[in-house]
């Protein structure tokens, strides 16, 4: 009898060896992702005013007046420059070194990297050239917001006294 049951049990065992591979899974789903490259920055506040000035000064805007936000998927450069010197009739001329009605800026941050700025309140990115690039944030990394700030460089002397605007622009690209 025990030779019967285990026979039989024997048997059981090995009719469902084959059916337990019959429902063996047969397909297998892998979910994929991708992240994009990403290139977004975006600056507040998006002015400033230095009121009235006098000859042969430095005034700035303090020590991370500016925040840049970087909502970057990769790591990136920002570049910083400006259009030159705009006036209601009379215009300075953008130029260092200074001479009468000769100014320009220079700026700092922070997250300056091996090419950019050395660190906040250094004021050391002089931006001596129109429409040209100066690296202010070299390989910055997801997620880092910089501080910046800006001195203006003026004039030895005034021939005029027409208000004066520039435009600073800043530039993200792919490290």
């Amino acid at each position: 009898m025990k030779r019967t049951i285990l026979a039989i049990m024997l048997a059981l065992a090995l009719v469902a060896i084959p059916v337990s591979s019959a429902l063996a899974q047969t397909t297998q789903d892998v979910t994929v992702t991708a992240t994009p490259t990403f290139i977004s920055i975006t600056n507040l506040p998006i002015s400033f005013d230095f009121d009235v000035v006098a000859v042969s000064t430095t005034p700035n805007t303090t020590t991370g007046w500016f925040t840049i936000t970087n909502d970057s998927s990769i790591t990136t450069d920002i570049n910083i420059k400006c259009n030159g010197w705009s006036g209601a009739v009379n215009s300075w001329t953008y130029a260092s070194p200074i001479g009468a009605d000769q100014g320009y800026l220079a700026a700092s941050g922070t997250f300056g990297g091996a090419g950019g700025s050395t660190g906040a309140g250094n004021y050391d990115k002089d931006i001596l050239l129109i429409n040209t690039d100066y690296l202010l944030c070299d390989d910055l990394a997801v997620g880092s917001d910089p501080d910046w700030e800006m001195e203006l460089n003026t004039p030895s002397s005034f021939s005029y006294g027409d208000e004066q605007t520039t435009t600073v622009t800043l530039t993200a690209s792919a490290s």
